[in-house]
């Protein structure tokens, strides 16, 4: 038997090749044919061609390939069933890939296997080493989810949108191939004038990062640039000469053209630091508008116009600091109007205006939401945004007066429309597991494991369940973890929403649950003895975070300004009254005894006993996020690198000795009665590049 840890370059079967390298499968004889692999077919049949002949059991499939419990025998066989389609083959007289009764597969197709030579010159940079198996495992597995949701997001597309067009797009999108077959992370990609991408490449992790372009047509690649900086948003020039990219390090941000005639660099600027930015070509290539550094204090960075003729730098907007930077500059093709965004606290508002007078702008989002890139279409009709606007983070499409319409590519993080059309953007995917600890020495727990993003756990009072949230239905859901039995139950809610946030009710077995309803939230009850949710009454919208104590219910209003007030509502009231002694907060928790908050202005804790709320304490903390937890008088909180814990009012801060620190997105830390501790870890992230042809998306919008 052939050892599969041996490099293979090629294998080749019958009339096919397959590069694993590149996840290249390209038929050798007959029609001609090629096609880019995704991740989890490419492991698929990299695992049945390393046993040709050998009977491979489902089991042993679904534990080698995907790695997760919850993994089941119809998705197996929805994978060898798109592997099957994807090599021509027919289960009822198979050439490839053969079913046994007993409920295994096997290889059937003799293989011959290419070892690569000892010296390669076609490689411009030495790859990384490779992650171990199982991280390996689970970043494939991630992957490997995308294309079953895509399709679902199709279908439901074309079941529920009156108007054709973002079904179309959604279907047209299902065409999308990868670009690009890296194990690193690639991101930021844009078309240059002759339909190559450019884009950012760099190992996470890692101390450098890289500027590529690949051409969409051939796969040829080119390194252009490979710095222990990080480099970002890469923005080609009108002429096809050089390519604009901005390099930060820990004291400086840099705005730099790298020539391709002969690789020169040339620093054209300083830039804004720590801030999303952006860079955009503009008067044929003479002008660049980029995100500058803040004028003083009191202002965010804005955007400034860099006039290569004159080498002059003029201002072009100032914002305040509660606005946020403007960031992610894109002039619509016709150089008429300008959109950007401006960032405050991980979410933006996308901004249009006129250009190049400025004179007036206008908002294409109701409230800030987390957005990631946009661009706009060919003849400017509309504009695709990458963004969690809908359900979940995706491609969107957004029109002069209209809803963000969802369109597909699931996990984008970027996008880019070239002038013909065609369309390219990253597709990220996260995979975040919660772990319980039980005491000081104890060995951590993964509780609800899948191989999507789980996170913002909240015991029960009793300590003995853990409600938590999981995007691996799809959209983000809430489900109940039970620690006696280790059961996990989903809540019956309506799939069309977001449900996100999830508190234990004093009013007996129930959860206050919040939900993305169209543009706004709602809060909901959601009673478990009868597995059915209800809208709260008398509670406006965008209502958010609720929290239900015995005798008021307790709520952020005016969720998405980031600076939201602190209400509460009693039974028999017409109407929710503001929480006295509490100004603009960006978020908290609550005790029977104890009220922590955080404001916008400031990583520092406040708490104060409730409902009194006199004698507020400052706790320093530099996490700035969601990185706490409160029971009873006991808080748990993130500062310089570790977890402390402190017992109120007078308590000193004690470190905490943990292994494991929270790294996940929004309530990351959690604390019970009992003493138990829950940390939500980001274990695994890929992103790499998907590409959509012109004809696919002339297809999709209707144009021909």
């Amino acid at each position: 038997m052939n050892d599969a840890a041996t490099p293979v370059a090629e294998y080749r079967f019958l009339d096919w090749r397959y590069e694993p390298e590149r996840r290249r499968l390209v038929r050798a004889s007959g029609e001609a044919a090629e096609t880019r692999l995704k991740p989890l077919p490419d492991r698929l049949l990299r695992r049945l061609l390393d046993a040709p002949g050998a009977v491979l059991s489902r089991e042993q499939l679904i534990d080698e390939v995907w790695t997760r419990r919850e993994v089941n025998d119809e998705v197996l066989s929805r994978a060898i069933a798109e592997l099957r389609a994807l090599l021509g083959d027919d289960a009822r007289a198979p050439r490839f890939v053969e079913t046994l009764s007993k409920g295994g597969y096997r290889w059937i197709a003799p293989v011959a296997r290419i070892e690569p030579p000892t010296t390669r010159h076609d490689t411009p940079l030495e790859r990384p080493a490779p992650a171990s198996r199982g991280t390996d495992r689970r970043a494939f597995a991630a992957l490997a989810g995308v294309a079953i949701v895509l399709l679902g997001v199709a279908a439901w597309l074309l079941r529920h949108d009156r108007s054709d067009g973002p079904a179309r797009l959604a279907v047209g999108l299902l065409a999308a191939r990868p670009l690009t077959a890296d194990a690193r992370l690639e991101y930021e990609a844009r078309f240059d004038g002759a339909g190559r991408v450019v884009y950012i490449r760099a190992a996470r992790g890692g101390s450098t990062s890289e500027l590529v372009l690949v051409d969409p047509a051939t796969l040829a690649e080119r390194v252009l640039w490979q710095d222990a900086s990080s480099l970002s948003h890469p923005a080609p020039s009108p002429n096809g000469r050089e390519i604009a990219v901005t390099s930060e390090t820990d004291k400086a941000c840099g705005i730099w053209s790298v020539a391709l005639v002969d690789l020169r660099r040339t620093r054209l600027g300083d830039c804004a630091r720590s801030t999303e930015g952006g860079l955009e070509w503009t008067d044929g290539g003479e002008g660049l508008i980029y995100t500058a550094p803040a004028a003083d204090a009191a202002h965010a960075p804005g955007l400034a116009l860099l006039d290569r003729r004159r080498g002059t730098q003029r201002v072009l907007t100032t914002p305040e600091s509660a606005e946020g930077a403007h960031v992610h500059p894109r002039l619509s093709r016709d150089g008429t109007r300008l959109v950007y965004a401006s960032q405050h606290d991980g979410e933006q508002i996308l901004w249009q205006t006129d250009w190049p007078r400025l004179d007036r702008r206008n908002a294409l989002l109701e409230r800030p939401e987390p957005v990631y890139g946009h661009a706009f279409e060919p003849d400017g009709t509309g504009l695709w945004v990458a963004g969690d606007l809908t359900l979940y983070r995706a491609l969107h499409r957004l029109r002069d007066g209209g809803e963000p319409e969802l369109i597909g590519g699931r996990g984008a993080m970027s996008i880019d429309i070239a002038a013909n059309g065609a369309a390219v953007w990253s597709e990220a995917n996260f995979d975040a597991d919660i772990w319980l600890r039980t005491g000081d020495g104890a060995a951590w727990t993964p509780i609800a494991i899948s191989n999507r993003y789980e996170s913002q756990p909240e015991f029960s009072p009793d300590g003995s369940r853990v409600a938590l949230v999981s995007n691996r239905n799809g959209a983000e859901s809430v489900f109940v973890h039970d620690r006696r039995d280790g059961h996990v139950h989903a809540l019956a809610l309506d799939p069309h929403l977001r449900w996100v946030r999830p508190t234990w009710s004093a009013r007996g077995n129930a959860l206050i649950l919040t939900a993305y309803e169209d543009r706004h939230t709602r809060l909901y009850r959601y009673r478990l003895d009868g597995d059915v949710a209800s809208p709260l009454p008398l509670v406006a919208p965008d209502a958010f975070l609720g929290v239900e104590r015995a005798d008021c219910l307790v709520f952020l209003a005016g969720h998405g300004s980031g600076r939201g007030t602190l209400m509460q509502w009693r039974e028999g009231d017409a109407h929710a009254e503001r929480v006295p002694g509490v100004d603009a907060i960006k978020t908290y928790r609550m005790s029977q005894e104890w009220l922590v908050w955080r404001t916008p202005d400031s990583t520092a804790l406040r708490a104060a006993p409730w409902p009194s709320l006199h004698a507020v304490r400052e706790i320093a903390s530099d996490d700035g996020g969601e990185a706490f937890a409160l029971a009873g008088h006991t808080l748990t909180f993130s500062n310089d690198g570790a977890l402390w814990t402190l017992e109120l009012p007078d308590g000193e801060p004690t470190r905490i000795a943990v292994d494991r620190m929270p790294s996940g997105n929004g309530p990351s830390l959690a604390l019970s009665s009992d003493g138990t501790l829950a940390v939500v870890t980001q274990t695994s992230m890929s992103m790499d590049l998907m590409i959509a042809d012109a004809p696919v998306l002339a297809t999709a919008l209707g144009r021909h």
